[in-house]
C-alpha cells in the first residue's frame, strides 16, 4: 500500500493540505464538483495523518474550514442566482430539495453534507429559498464538524490496521 502513496507520503505537507482544501471547497462551490472524490479526499487525509505526512488535527481543521468555505459559496450563488441554477439541476429535482429544505430546515443542511450528490445541491437550495444566513451557517459548521471528523477518523484507523 505504502508503495501506491509513496508520492502522497513523500510530498511536502503545506501542498497536500492544499490540493486537499481545494478539491474539498471546489466539490460544493462548484456545481459540476459533484464528480470530485471528497470522500476519498478525507479518508485519504487520515490515511496521511496516521502514517506522519500530516497533522490530525490540522488535516481536521483544512477540511472543515474548506467545506465551510465550499457551503458558503453555494449558497451565495443560490441566493443570488437560484433560478438559473434550479434550470440546469432540473427543476423538479430543484423542488424537490426546496421542500425538504423548507420542511427540516438545519438539520436539512446537516443531511446534505453527509449525503454524496446532496452536497453539492442543498446550500444553493437553502439560498435560494431565502434561508436565514446564521441557521444556514450554523447548519454548515455543525455538518462540516461532523462529516469531516467522522471521515478523518475512519481513513486513520484504517491506516493503523494496515
Amino acid at each position: 500500500m505504502d508503495s501506491l502513496l509513496r508520492p502522497l507520503l513523500d510530498a511536502p505537507a503545506p501542498l497536500v493540505y492544499l490540493v486537499c482544501a481545494l478539491v474539498i471547497t471546489a466539490e460544493t462551490a462548484l456545481l459540476p464538483g459533484i464528480v470530485l472524490p471528497t470522500l476519498s479526499t478525507l479518508l485519504l487525509m487520515g490515511f496521511l495523518a496516521e502514517r506522519g505526512t500530516l497533522h490530525l488535527g490540522l488535516a481536521w481543521l483544512v477540511a472543515v474550514a474548506a467545506a465551510v468555505l465550499g457551503d458558503q459559496l453555494a449558497y451565495l450563488e443560490g441566493r443570488h442566482w437560484g433560478p438559473r441554477v434550479a434550470r440546469r439541476v432540473g427543476r423538479e429535482r430543484w423542488e424537490r430539495a426546496e421542500t425538504v429544505v423548507a420542511r427540516y430546515g438545519v438539520p436539512a443542511v446537516i443531511a446534505g453534507r453527509c449525503l454524496a450528490g446532496f452536497r453539492t445541491l442543498v446550500p444553493r437550495v437553502a439560498g435560494s429559498a431565502a434561508m436565514p444566513y446564521r441557521r444556514f451557517a450554523a447548519g454548515s459548521v455543525a455538518a462540516a464538524v461532523l462529516w469531516a471528523s467522522a471521515e478523518l477518523l475512519v481513513g486513520h484507523a484504517t491506516a493503523a490496521v494496515l
